[in-house]
This record gives C-alpha cells, structure tokens and sequence, in this order.
C-alpha cells in the first residue's frame, strides 16, 4: 500500500520592518544635499539681463556663479570676496571632470550692473576652464 504524499511544511522568516522608516527618511536627506536644488540659492535679487538668443541648457552645471545688484559674488550660494575666489572654486571642482560636459559654470547676473564689475568674474571662470552658461531672459 502506498503512503500519500506528505506536504511539506513551509516555515514563514519574519521580515524585520521596523528600521524600514529610517533607512527610507535618510535616503531622502541625502538626495535633497546632493541634488542641484539644494545649491540654487533662488533668495538672491538678481533681475538677469534680456535677449532674443535665448535657450534653455540641459547640460547638468558644475557650479553657480552669482554676481546680485550691490555686485557681491556668490559661488554655489556663499558670498565670496573677488574674482580670483571665483576661480579658485571653479578649478578645484573641474580637476575630476572628464569631459566638455562635465565644466559648465553657471553664470547669473544683474542686468544693471556695468561692465567692470562682472568681467574679472567671467574671466576668472574662463581661466579655470569653465564653460559660461549664462543666465537671462528671452524677449517678448
């Protein structure tokens, strides 16, 4: 006589969930620091100049040059002194860079601003190597 088949007998393993939380609110911190978002510094007055020849970058920017109406310089969203800081920041983050895509310097200014304040700045980009994408408005 034969034995009927006897059905296995599956033991259930308990998935710890309890740290699930955590893990998922730090991976959410991190991405908000290392985003592009979070080195815009959108509080800035800066009303940018306006052209016909506008369009929009899709390149990602290695950093953002900032030059406001009383002509104070911000790199990546920290006031800084002269222009030369401007390039000293922009060469330290451009010796990893590979390729041409990888050296673009975002670069926003005031419209009102004359011409002797914001050239020792694009120069200073320049000279680090950096690609200018400048920041401005298209007319109507």
């Amino acid at each position: 006589m034969k034995r009927p088949p006897q059905s296995k007998k599956r033991r259930s393993v308990p998935i710890p969930t309890a740290s699930m939380g955590d893990i998922a609110f730090l991976l959410i911190i991190f991405f908000l620091v290392c985003s592009e978002a979070s080195k815009d510094r959108s509080d800035l007055e800066v009303t940018p100049p306006v052209s016909e020849h506008v369009r929009k970058n899709k390149l990602p920017v290695v950093a953002r040059v900032t030059i406001d109406k009383t002509g104070t310089i911000y790199f990546d969203g920290d006031r800084i002194d002269n222009a030369k800081d401007v390039e000293w920041g922009v060469r330290s983050l451009l010796t990893r860079t590979v390729s041409d895509d990888q050296r673009h310097v975002q670069f926003n200014c005031d419209a009102t601003l004359p011409k002797e304040s914001f050239e020792p700045v694009l120069q200073a980009i320049a000279t680090a190597g950096g690609i200018i994408e400048a920041v401005g408005n298209e007319t109507e």
